[in-house]
C-alpha cells in the first residue's frame, strides 16, 4: 500500500476511540431524566433540522478539498460534544437538541471519505486495501472501548466523570483536526455526479426482492439506536457503560475475526452466505429481546457481528449484480434517499417502543424485519 493509503487507515484507527462518545450521549441522557421516548424525538428532530442544513451546504461540499472536510468534521462534532456538555451541565434540553442538530449537521459532509479513498487506494489492489480499512479500526475498538468503559464505568462511575468525558473528547476532536490538514497527504478535489440520464426499459426483476431486503435490513439497524441498546442495558440487562464497552469490543473482534477468511469464500456461495448471516443475525436480536442476562447479551453480540461479517459482502455483490450498470446512479441514489427517510423517522418509532410496549421490544421487530429479508432471499432473488 502507499503511504496515503497506511495514513489513512492509520488515521481511522487512532479517531475511533472517540466514538465511544454515541453511547455516553444517550446514557447521560436516560440518567438525567430524559425518557427513551423522548431522546427518540429528539434524534428525530435533529436529523430533520440537520437534512434541511446539509441541502444548503451541499454544493458547496461538491467542491471541497476532502482534507479540509475531514477537517470540518472534526470541529463539528468536537463543538457538538461541547454542546452537549453545557446542555448536560445546566441540564437544558434546547441545548441539547442543538447539540444533537450541529452532530448530525456534520454527516452531510462524510462523502469526504468516499472521495478520500477513491483517490488514496490503489485500484488495482482496492478490494485487498478494504479488508485492511474495515478490520484495522475495529481491533482499535475491541481494544479501547473497554478502556473507557472501565475508566467512566467502573473506576470512576459519576455524573461528573461523564461530563469530563464529553470535554476529553471534544478536545480531541479538534486535536484530530489537524490531521487531514498537517499529516494526510493531500488529495485531489473529486466531485461525485449521480448519474441522472433518463432510462429506457425495465429494472430486472431479480432486483425488486434484493432491494426491499436492502431496506428491511437497514430498517433493523434504525429501529435499534445505541439509545435503545443503553436503555435495555440499563433497565433490562443491569450493566452500564463498561458493559456496553464489552458488548462493542465483543462486535469488533468478531467481525475482525469473520472477514478476513471470506476472502477465501467462492462467490457461487453468496446467496447462502448471505441467508446464513441474515440468520445470525436475526436469532441475535431474538436474544435481546427474550433474553434478561447480560451474558445472552454478549453471545447476541457475537452472533449479530459474525452475521454481518459473513452476510455484507456477499448480499453487496449481489446488488450490484441485479442493478444495470446504466442506472446505477438514479437507483442506488434512491435506496439511499428511502434510508435517510427512515433514518429521521426510526428513532422516534423505537424510542416509542421502547418507552411505552417494552424496552427490548424494538429488537422483536427487528428480528422478524430480518426474518422476512430472509424469506425474500430464500424464495424470490
Amino acid at each position: 500500500m502507499p503511504t496515503v493509503a497506511r495514513r489513512y487507515i492509520l488515521y481511522h484507527c487512532i479517531i475511533t476511540p472517540l466514538l465511544f462518545v454515541w453511547y455516553i450521549v444517550p446514557y447521560l441522557m436516560l440518567i438525567t431524566g430524559i425518557s427513551v421516548f423522548e431522546a427518540g424525538l429528539i434524534f428525530t428532530l435533529s436529523s430533520l433540522i440537520s437534512s434541511c442544513m446539509n441541502f444548503i451546504v451541499g454544493k458547496w461540499l461538491d467542491k471541497g478539498n476532502p482534507n479540509l472536510l475531514m477537517c470540518i468534521i472534526s470541529i463539528i462534532e468536537g463543538s457538538a460534544y461541547l454542546l452537549y456538555f453545557v446542555g448536560f451541565k445546566i441540564k437544558n434540553i434546547l441545548w441539547i437538541i442543538s447539540a444533537s442538530t450541529l452532530e448530525k449537521l456534520s454527516y452531510g459532509f462524510y462523502p469526504a471519505y468516499v472521495i478520500y479513498e477513491y483517490e488514496a487506494y490503489p485500484e488495482h489492489i482496492r478490494e485487498k486495501v478494504y479488508v485492511y480499512h474495515n478490520v484495522l479500526p475495529l481491533i482499535s475498538q475491541a481494544i479501547t472501548y473497554p478502556v473507557i468503559g472501565y475508566i467512566i464505568g467502573i473506576l470512576s462511575p459519576t455524573y461528573q466523570t461523564l461530563l469530563n468525558s464529553l470535554l476529553i473528547i471534544a478536545f480531541l476532536s479538534y486535536i484530530s483536526a489537524l490531521l487531514p490538514l498537517y499529516w494526510l497527504p493531500r488529495v485531489r478535489s473529486t466531485r461525485i455526479v449521480e448519474n441522472r440520464a433518463s432510462y429506457k426499459g425495465f429494472v430486472p426483476k431479480g432486483f425488486y426482492p434484493i432491494a426491499l431486503t436492502l431496506l428491511l435490513v437497514g430498517f433493523s439497524y434504525q429501529i435499534t439506536p445505541s439509545i435503545v441498546l443503553v436503555n435495555l442495558f440499563i433497565k433490562v440487562l443491569g450493566g452500564g457503560l463498561f458493559a456496553i464497552s464489552v458488548y462493542e469490543a465483543i462486535s469488533g473482534i468478531t467481525t475482525v475475526l469473520f472477514s478476513i477468511p471470506l476472502l477465501k469464500v467462492k462467490k457461487e456461495k453468496g446467496k447462502l452466505m448471505v441467508i446464513l448471516g441474515l440468520l445470525f443475525m436475526c436469532i441475535s436480536n431474538l436474544m435481546l429481546a427474550l433474553g434478561r442476562r447480560i451474558e445472552f447479551a454478549f453471545l447476541s453480540s457475537f452472533l449479530f457481528s459474525a452475521g454481518y461479517a459473513i452476510m455484507d459482502p456477499f448480499f453487496m455483490d449481489i446488488l450490484f449484480s441485479k442493478i444495470p450498470s446504466d442506472k446505477k446512479g438514479t437507483i442506488l441514489g434512491g435506496l439511499a434517499g428511502i434510508r435517510r427517510i427512515m433514518g429521521i423517522i426510526t428513532p422516534t418509532l423505537s424510542g416509542y417502543l421502547a418507552q411505552y410496549i417494552a424496552p427490548n421490544s424494538p429488537y422483536l421487530t427487528s428480528a422478524f424485519a430480518l426474518f422476512i429479508s430472509i424469506l425474500l432471499i430464500l424464495f424470490f432473488s
